[in-house]
């Protein structure tokens, strides 16, 4: 009788553990639940309040609750929990490089002779970006399209009820070789960050010069104007069911939306899409804030939107 009572026990607390677990072992499907989010680390270097920062992530999450046609998204800040998401402000050395060009003044002489050295030199650096920019944005999209193929063999398994061993395997090497190639992605971005810093701050010398010797010469842009590279600014990091937002670098309120509406929709397991102008569109290049053909797709895909 004894057995018996401490099996019923057993069997009563594994039944409990598992109902106070089942959302860890059984997620909800993207969509079918409001994804609650909170406010995590926030750098006072922007010069922004938290109002205004939120009331950013209120006008970003209208961009897929309005298509959606309900709520996709619920602040919670007084919550913990691994499946809350965080959404966080962070100051490195992109918002420095933005706020820099607005700031930065010549230290060479003032003279034709400087001015010429300092475009060459300019040029030349441009060149090796430009080039390294290419090459990455190409690797990303092999890696990609390699991502992709991983994710339909998985979906595919998981459809069938489990890999064989083998096939198991072979998608666990994978996985690995895929997380070994975005961490070599990763830091190859970071440098080619880092380069597009000194290409700007270049710049800002070069029209500063030209401006005091009165020269009638090309006025230079920055490379952010044009080199059309993936949401670098932001970042949406999915560990098990930790999720994190993180927003490095934006210039004006409607560009911070769009960063956002991007990362968001990143959250609701939506992938890129072909359409530039789109707001999923792995290019941040567009001015557009409302969802494209493209982006109803993606949102019909991962939540049968109407």
């Amino acid at each position: 009788m004894k057995r018996f009572l401490t099996f019923i026990f057993c069997i009563a607390a594994l039944g409990l553990f598992l109902y106070e677990s089942r959302e860890y072992f059984f997620p909800p499907r993207p969509c079918e639940e409001p994804i609650r989010y909170a406010l995590g680390d926030f750098a006072g270097e922007f010069k922004v309040t938290k109002k205004y920062f939120l009331d950013a992530v209120k006008d970003a999450e209208a961009v897929w609750e309005e298509a959606f046609g309900r709520e996709l998204f619920a602040h919670a800040p007084e919550e913990e929990g691994r499946d809350i998401l965080k959404i966080n402000l962070l100051y490195d050395y992109r918002q420095a490089a933005t706020a820099k060009l607005g700031r930065i003044g010549t230290v060479l002489e003032e003279n034709q002779e400087s001015y010429d050295t300092l475009r060459s030199e300019f040029e030349s650096l441009r060149r090796q970006y430009e080039r390294d920019k290419n090459s990455l944005n190409a690797d990303i999209k092999s890696f990609n399209q390699r991502q992709d193929a991983y994710e339909a063999e998985v979906k595919y398994w998981n459809d069938k009820g489990g890999a064989p061993e083998g096939e198991f395997n072979k998608l666990q090497k994978e996985r690995q070789a895929l997380e070994a190639e975005a961490a070599d992605l990763k830091q190859t971005q970071t440098a080619v960050n880092k380069a597009a810093e000194e290409v700007n701050a270049l710049v800002a010398e070069l029209n500063a010069l030209a401006k005091k010797l009165n020269l009638s010469v090309e006025n230079y842009n920055t490379v952010s104007d044009s080199r059309g590279e993936t949401f670098e600014e932001g970042l949406y990091v999915e560990n098990g069911r930790q999720r994190e937002i993180n927003i490095y670098e934006f210039e004006d309120r409607a560009e911070l939306v769009r960063l956002l509406a991007h990362e968001l929709g990143h959250a609701l397991s939506l992938g890129h899409v072909a359409d530039p102008e789109a707001i999923m569109y792995e290019l941040n290049k567009s001015e557009n804030l409302k969802p494209t053909a493209a982006d109803l797709a993606e949102l019909r895909l991962k939540c049968g939107a109407k």
